[in-house]
């Protein structure tokens, strides 16, 4: 595949796109280990302990997401150089134009974030799904329950 030409633009913008993949590598990992404290927590009917992991939950979401925007806006940046190329595979076209020094971890940070991401996107359905099913079966137990837990 032949390298795209970059635009006449700084080089921080490259560095800024490798310091927030990495920023996000760090912050998937700490929702990949909140997503597993919040099955457990699920798992154990903790509530409070769901509410604490969901306040956590949100403000890692709101950052990846921060860090998405700017990572899009960079792309739209360096767009004539990508011309039709989807993010998935402009953002490792644009990391291939750091120094030789940082190509390097910039790309694994990169596959290790597309990992992440699904993996987070797996539990974060698994947890969805056990919390729905313990709705279900709460609602059953009280709407089906043959009376025993309707108001007197």
């Amino acid at each position: 595949m032949t390298q795209p030409t970059l635009p006449a633009k700084p080089a921080q913008a490259l560095h800024g796109l490798a310091a927030g993949v990495h920023a996000d590598v760090a912050d998937y990992e700490r929702l990949r280990e909140r997503l597993e404290a919040q099955f457990d927590a699920a798992l154990r009917h903790d509530n409070g302990r769901l509410a604490r992991l969901a306040e956590e939950i949100v403000a890692l979401c709101n950052a990846l997401d921060e860090r998405r925007r700017q990572r899009n806006g960079l792309l739209r940046v360096f767009a004539t150089a990508l011309p039709g190329m989807p993010p998935a595979d402009a953002v490792p076209a644009l990391l291939a134009h750091l120094p030789v020094s940082q190509r390097g971890a910039a790309a694994s940070d990169w596959m290790t974030l597309c990992v992440l991401v699904h993996e987070c996107k797996a539990l974060n359905g698994r947890n969805g799904q056990l919390l729905m099913d313990q709705q279900e079966i709460m609602q059953r137990v009280l709407t089906d329950g043959d009376g025993i837990y309707a108001p007197a």
